[in-house]
């Protein structure tokens, strides 16, 4: 018969479960970075969106006041110049001068653009191409004709300017 000598018992080794204090403090530290890089790339993503749509909020006004001006003749049909009020502009050249505070913005009709389209001011200059007009190279010759400027401005002081060429027509 074998006796097995018996050693005192070796204390039970216990599995520690949980994070230690300072394992659960870095996991904050890096869960709080976390969160404010996200929150910070989700805050210039929207204000990246938002002055994109007040761009092109800005470029649709201008564009539509520039087709309203260049719909118009080149010169003027009645050869008396200088009609009052837009809707009795009966050439290019009545434009020059006309502006629309901020809110008062509307179409040729009167209809009044819808209110996120009112936070802008609108101004149109209408100039005789300078000298000898403008000079394309494709064409040869400088064309005589009208710059077209319509600056747009918002309430923060941001500006737009949309500028176009109407050739003077041969005679």
């Amino acid at each position: 018969m074998i006796l097995y000598a018996l050693s005192p018992a070796l204390p039970k080794r216990t599995h520690r479960r949980g994070l230690t204090l300072i394992e659960a403090l870095l996991a904050t530290v890096v869960l709080a970075f976390t969160s404010i890089a996200v929150t910070q790339a989700v805050v210039v993503g929207q204000m990246q969106t938002m002055d994109a749509l007040r761009r092109a909020r800005a470029l649709e006004m201008a564009e539509a006041l520039v087709d309203e001006v260049l719909r118009l003749p080149y010169a003027d049909p009645n050869g008396t110049g200088g009609e009052v009020g837009r809707t009795n502009f009966d050439d290019v050249a009545d434009y020059h001068g006309f502006s629309e505070a901020t809110g008062t913005l509307s179409d040729l009709s009167g209809t009044a653009y819808a209110s996120p389209y009112q936070g802008f001011s609108r101004a149109v200059t209408v100039v005789a191409a300078g000298g000898g007009g403008i000079s394309v190279t494709e064409f040869g010759d400088p064309l005589p004709g009208l710059v077209v400027s319509v600056t747009v401005q918002d309430s923060a002081g941001a500006t737009w300017t949309l500028t176009r060429f109407k050739a003077q027509p041969p005679e």
